[in-house]
């Protein structure tokens, strides 16, 4: 029993990892700052870089450092949480439909930002839907539309206009109609 005891105690980092790994079993990310909250007497950035625990991962934000574990949360999915914590919404709409323009390749449904993980209100996405538009920085992200009206989002960088377009048919009417 006694030898049981010096082992749990014998990691001082044990009860960070498990935090970690928790919150990413629960799809969310660990906050450096929580953390520290939590464990105050602590150096938990170097704890957690100490560890040697491979499936934790680390990402530098503006706002926070945050933390997750990649044994229960994909990078990708990481990186949406991410966006969504540092609250850039041009930048986590333009790098949500840069990634998927180009890693599926396919245009972005704009109504996947209205649900989870995102929960965008419908008027901020509007907003920064015609703010992303205006911007040099993100010229590359371009609308096309269905023909039953839905919004579609692409990376001119990743897909072709024509592409996309017919992508968006395909996945909003044709998909429905040929089952």
């Amino acid at each position: 029993m006694e030898e049981m005891n010096a082992q749990q105690t014998a990691s001082p980092g044990a009860d960070i990892v498990r935090l970690v790994r928790e919150d990413s079993a629960a799809a969310r990310l660990t906050r450096l700052s929580v953390l520290k909250e939590q464990f105050p007497e602590m150096d938990v950035e170097g704890i957690i870089a100490e560890s040697g625990v491979p499936d934790l991962k680390k990402m530098r934000g503006k706002r926070d450092t945050y933390f997750f574990s990649d044994q229960s949360m994909t990078e990708a999915y990481a990186a949406h949480l991410f966006r969504i914590e540092e609250k850039d919404l041009l930048k986590l709409i333009a790098e949500t439909v840069r990634d998927e323009s180009q890693t599926y390749p396919r245009p972005t449904d704009a109504r996947v930002f209205l649900g989870a993980p995102f929960n965008v209100a419908e008027h901020d996405l509007a907003d920064t839907l015609e703010r992303l538009a205006a911007s040099p920085e993100y010229n590359d992200i371009r609308t096309c539309t269905a023909s039953n009206g839905a919004l579609y989002l692409y990376s001119s960088k990743y897909l072709g206009e024509a592409y996309a377009e017919s992508l968006a048919e395909w996945m909003e009417v044709g998909q429905k109609e040929n089952p």
